[in-house]
């Protein structure tokens, strides 16, 4: 009996093995080459295309040589930034904004003042900018003490 529980634990692992190896491998159409390009020499690689440019006439060589982009960071988008402020007041008196803003900057807020309005002859004071708009609603009760608002608007507000 205890051959017969040997023989069968073999069996399913070995066809537990072959499942394993032969039917859940990547395929072929699926699988990325990926090519790690050392930063160093590329930088070396580009910086050698650019003295060439400069000391070779233009009409031997071509005015974009193909250059790679070496990290994500180039495809950093401004839409990536998107940001929400609190605008606490709108006042007619820029003096008086420019008061309130460092009154919540000393209340421990970033606060900032942009024209508004149609006429441009208003001043809105904002609180932020903040990451997420929870931040805001976390700490509305604090932000409405420190400017002396009981009324806000949340807004996004990008670079």
């Amino acid at each position: 009996m205890n051959i017969e529980r040997i023989v069968g634990l073999v069996f399913s692992i070995s066809t537990l093995l072959i499942l394993l190896f032969v039917v859940l491998t990547p395929q072929v159409d699926y699988q990325q080459d990926f090519k790690i390009i050392d930063s160093a020499s590329k930088k070396e690689e580009i910086a050698k295309i650019e003295f060439e440019e400069k000391s070779t006439e233009i009409e031997e060589k071509p005015l974009n040589p193909k250059k790679e982009i070496i990290s994500d960071a180039a495809n950093i988008d401004r839409s990536d930034f998107d940001l929400f402020v609190l605008r606490v007041h709108v006042l007619s008196s820029e003096d008086n904004a420019k008061k309130m803003v460092t009154k919540i900057n000393e209340g421990g807020f970033p606060a900032f003042t942009e024209i508004f309005g149609a006429k441009k002859n208003l001043h809105a004071v904002y609180v932020g900018p903040f990451i997420e708009e929870s931040d805001i609603n976390q700490n509305i009760e604090l932000i409405q003490k420190v400017s002396e608002s009981q009324n806000g608007e949340i807004s996004r507000w990008k670079l």
